[in-house]
C-alpha cells in the first residue's frame, strides 16, 4: 500500500521540551507537523502524573536558566511563572534563596502549549526510519507503516533514538556514545502538613538531591492531601540502585526523608518512577545532527547539552539551521539536495 506524502509535512518524534520547541517553530512558518509520542501526553522529563486525585510534577520540577535567551523566552511565556521556593539544606540550614520558573498548574502545560494545531499521535512508538525517495517513511514498533513525511526529526533520549538513526550509521553511534543516567523519584501526599515550612531541601545527602513540596509551587494544588512533596535521589545512588525494586526504593528515600523533618510522617498515598534516562554525558560537541540526503536530524540534551536548556537550545539550533536554508516553506526533495 502506498501512502501520499503530505506536501511541508515534518514528523518529530518524542513530545518533551525538545519536540514541543521545534514543533512550535516549524508550526510558525507553516509547516504541517506530526509528532509521535510513545507516552499517553506531552511532557518527557517534564511530565506531570496523577497521585490521587492531585497531580504533581514526577520529572523536573521547573527550569533554572543559565542563558539570557531562554530567561527571555521563559518570561514572555504566558504559562509560564516565577518562584522563589523558601530554601534549606538537608541539615534544616537556610540557604541562599534561588529563582525559578514553572509551568503552571503544571509543567506539562508548557509542551502542550507548544503543540499548537500538531497532529499528535500519543501511545505510539516508533520503531524504523527508512529514507527513500518518496521521503521518510515512518514505522512503528510493531512494523505497520504509519506515514511518510518529507523529514523526520528525533528527539527522544540517546538509547532510543539509536535504533531509529540506523540509516545514518555516524549519528547512531554518537548515540550510542552518550551516556545515560538514571533517577529515582517518589512523590507522596500527606494526610498532615509538615512541621517544617520549607519548600526545597538540597545539598549534600547520601540518597537524596532534593526534596521538594510539590504543593506548594504555583498554581498546585495538593488535591486530598494536606500536601504533596516529590523525593528525588542522588545520581550516585539512582545508579547504584538502577535495578533495585520499586517498593524497596520507595521505603528507603521515605526513611530518609522522615529522617530530615525529624517527624513521623502520615502517608495517605505514594508514587514511585525510575527516570532511566534523566540525565545525559555526551561526547560529542554538535548542538544538532542534520543530513539533508536523508532527511533526518536530530535534536536533544544528549548532544552538546545535558538539561532541559540545553533541549530547548538544540531545538531552536536545529530549526534555524532548517528555516535558513530552505528558500520556501514547502519542503522538497530537491532543496535537501542542494544543502548537502
Amino acid at each position: 500500500m502506498t501512502i501520499p506524502m503530505r506536501d511541508q509535512s515534518i514528523a518529530v518524534i518524542g513530545a518533551g521540551l525538545a519536540g514541543t520547541t521545534l514543533t512550535e517553530r516549524l508550526l510558525e512558518v507553516g509547516y504541517q507537523v506530526t509528532v509521535y509520542e510513545k507516552s499517553r501526553g506531552t511532557g518527557g522529563r517534564q511530565a506531570s502524573s496523577g497521585l490521587s486525585e492531585a497531580t504533581v510534577d514526577l520529572g523536573a520540577p521547573w527550569f533554572e536558566p543559565v542563558s539570557d535567551k531562554f530567561r527571555s523566552w521563559l518570561e514572555d511565556r504566558p504559562e509560564i511563572q516565577r518562584f522563589t521556593p523558601s530554601h534549606r539544606d538537608f541539615t534544616g540550614l537556610e540557604l541562599d534563596p534561588i529563582s525559578v520558573y514553572l509551568a503552571a498548574p503544571k509543567q506539562t502545560t508548557l509542551t502542550r502549549n507548544l503543540l499548537g494545531n500538531a497532529v499528535f499521535c500519543s501511545a505510539t512508538r516508533v520503531g524504523k526510519l527508512h529514507p527513500g525517495s518518496e521521503g521518510v517513511a515512518v514505522e512503528s514498533d510493531t512494523g505497520q507503516l504509519l506515514n511518510i513525511h518529507q523529514a523526520v526529526i528525533v528527539t527522544t533520549p540517546a538509547a532510543q533514538a539509536e535504533p531509529l538513526l540506523a540509516a545514518i550509521p555516524r549519528f547512531a553511534e554518537v548515540a550510542r556514545s552518550a551516556e545515560s543516567i538514571p533517577s529515582w523519584v517518589v512523590a507522596l501526599g500527606l494526610r498532615q502538613k509538615t512541621k517544617k515550612s520549607v519548600d526545597l531541601f538540597s545539598g549534600r545527602h547520601p540518597l537524596l538531591a532534593r526534596a521538594i513540596c510539590n504543593s506548594s509551587k504555583p498554581g498546585r494544588s495538593a488535591g486530598p492531601f494536606a500536601e504533596t512533596w516529590l523525593l528525588e535521589a542522588n545520581p550516585q545512588w539512582s545508579a547504584a540502585h538502577k535495578a533495585s525494586a520499586p517498593k524497596q526504593v520507595g521505603a528507603e528515600l521515605i526513611k530518609a526523608f522522615q529522617s530530615i523533618m525529624e517527624e513521623p510522617l502520615e502517608i495517605a498515598a505514594l508514587r514511585t518512577h525510575r527516570w532511566l534516562y534523566a540525565r545525559h554525558r555526551s561526547a560529542d560537541s554538535a548542538e544538532y545532527l542534520w543530513c539533508p540526503k536523508n532527511r533526518i536530524g536530530v535534536c536533544s540534551d544528549w548532544l552538546a547539552y545535558t538539561d532541559s536548556e540545553g533541549a530547548w537550545l538544540s531545538a531552536n539550533h536545529l530549526a534555524d539551521k532548517l528555516l535558513t536554508n530552505l528558500k520556501t516553506v514547502s519542503i522538497n526533495l530537491r532543496a535537501y539536495q542542494d544543502d548537502e
